[in-house]
């Protein structure tokens, strides 16, 4: 499984539309990506201007097929998202570890 962070600065007057317009997109994400295993949106407690849209995918092929073919790189964004941000979006991949954790005694 790989997890895909998305993390938005987004401008403090446009939060609320910010969120919505995310919220509408990805709505319908799930039925629409095969691959795609879950997905949320994460606002930062601390800093409300942060916010994530994290999704979990079944593998690089299905990631890729929602993404394209620079995947690893390139950010998916919505028409008009530059708008509500104060800059680039950061996009980071991660592996989960289907290890058992070990158990202390």
């Amino acid at each position: 499984m790989i997890v895909r962070v998305s993390e938005a600065s987004v401008r403090a007057d446009r939060v609320e539309e910010f969120l919505q317009t995310l919220r509408d997109l990805v709505a319908g994400f799930p039925a629409a990506h095969d691959g795609l295993l879950g997905h949320e949106i994460l606002v930062d407690r601390a800093e409300g201007t942060r916010v994530q849209y994290v999704s979990r995918w079944r593998d690089e092929s299905a990631l890729r097929g929602f993404a394209g073919e620079g995947w690893a790189d390139s950010p998916v964004t919505f028409p008009g998202e530059d708008a509500y941000l104060t800059g680039p979006l950061h996009l980071r991949h991660f592996l989960v570890d289907d290890a058992p954790a070990a158990e202390t005694p």
